[in-house]
């Protein structure tokens, strides 16, 4: 062999003797109990990850279904002429507030109170009639009286009867003109109602819609006038309940509702109204609860999600949102344990089956316990088995369990 080439091989062998010599030595003095070490017999320092710790907690919880409901005001009325006639007087504006007994709407009257005199009239000449009538059938008794005292026989029979006809001739017209009375007087009272009904009223305190008609405007039978719906302290909520879940909505139910216009949390409400039967279409059972609005901000039409309970409260097992690694395969939690060798904190990933989200916590179904502690805020940093550092209280926290409200119930 040549000698250059074995000496360069020489060169390479003691190289490398060398190099594997000294990572020997420096994986000796890491090693946890090596005499040579840096620490004696001291461990070797393993890396830690900060995560705090929450602990898994049991909750009531009821299953909702989200449903979408319509304010309905108590009273709503579309107001309509009864009878046709020229408009004399409107008395509202659109959109304005009317109050019980406010003149709405007049019709020109001027035929309906000529009747009107002319029937009074009548009832004056047909009571006048009955007095005429009333002083005939006193004369006839009179007569009578005088005929019988006198008797037989001085009186001839015929002349009795003929005094006894006269009275009741009289008493037969006074009966006729008091039915003339009456009639004249239904007559006073039936022109009077055409004539009430020509002058629309409000019923209720309400808010009136856009206003479609004039003064001057000729009004036939029917004509819509103006939409008014009731103002009151309180509103109809109206929505609908699949029929698989009609069973569990009853007269007193208190649901939840939630809009922006009922304020930030949602608003407890009481089922006051159930429809007698579900729609043939939809197969869906009407319901009517009753909101508070006492400012008038809820408008008849608006919709309000409405959290209907569909199941009876059951136990469950809740961790805050901030605890779940979500993955596409299966979703887990770093359940954090005691290393029984060392005593330090070590994650273990724990898949999980998850339910419905309460807030900013969710249902564990499946795969942990009420009591087991897990991590919370941090839990990304981890893998299993690392060493966890429980972090301080005034790091980034997860939601606390303990200010977790559950979801309503059914109460009455």
């Amino acid at each position: 062999m040549n000698r250059g080439v074995l000496a360069t091989v020489v060169a390479v062998l003691l190289v490398a003797s060398a190099a594997g010599g000294y990572a020997f030595y420096k994986f000796r003095l890491a090693s946890p109990g090596t005499a040579g070490g840096p620490q004696g017999d001291a461990p070797a320092y393993e890396p830690e990850e900060a995560a705090q710790i929450v602990e898994a907690a049991q909750v009531m919880w009821q299953p909702t279904a989200d449903l979408v409901g319509t304010v309905v005001a108590k009273r709503s009325v579309m107001v309509r002429n009864e009878l046709a006639g020229v408009v004399r007087h409107v008395g509202f504006e659109s959109g304005a507030v009317v109050e019980p007994g406010q003149v709405m709407l007049r019709q020109d009257d001027a035929l309906e109170r000529a009747d009107l005199e002319a029937a009074q009239a009548n009832v004056r000449v047909a009571e006048a009639n009955v007095v005429q009538a009333a002083s005939q059938v006193r004369l006839a008794q009179m007569e009578l009286e005088r005929v019988t005292r006198a008797g037989v026989q001085s009186v001839a029979e015929m002349e009795i009867d003929r005094t006894r006809s006269r009275l009741d001739t009289a008493q037969a017209e006074r009966s006729r003109w008091e039915a003339e009375v009456d009639q004249a007087r239904a007559r006073v009272a039936q022109v009077d109602a055409r004539l009430a009904k020509l002058t629309m009223f409000a019923p209720f305190r309400a808010r009136v819609g856009m206003r479609m008609v004039q003064e001057g405007q000729y009004l036939a039978e029917g004509v819509d006038v103006v939409m008014m719906q009731e103002l009151a302290d309180k509103i109809y909520l109206d929505f609908a309940v699949p029929q698989e879940q009609s069973a569990r909505v009853a007269i007193g139910t208190r649901v939840m509702a939630n809009a922006k216009l009922l304020g930030p949390d949602p608003v407890r409400i009481e089922v006051v109204a159930i429809d007698a039967a579900v729609n043939n279409e939809t197969r869906n059972l009407r319901v009517r609860a009753v909101v508070d609005n006492p400012n008038g901000t809820l408008l008849p039409g608006m919709f309000i999600e409405v959290r209907v309970p569909i199941e009876a409260p059951t136990p469950q097992t809740v961790v805050p949102g901030l605890a779940i690694r979500r993955a596409a395969y299966a979703n887990s939690v770093f359940v954090l344990v005691n290393d029984e060798q060392t005593g330090a904190t070590r994650a273990k990933q724990r898949f999980v089956k998850l339910g419905s989200t309460i807030g900013e916590n969710v249902i564990v179904l499946e795969g942990l316990k009420p009591g087991e502690k897990v991590a919370g805020a941090g839990s990304f940093k981890l893998r299993d088995g690392v060493k966890v550092m429980i972090a301080p209280p005034g790091g980034p926290a997860a939601p606390g369990i303990a200010q977790q409200q559950p979801a309503p119930t059914d109460g009455k």
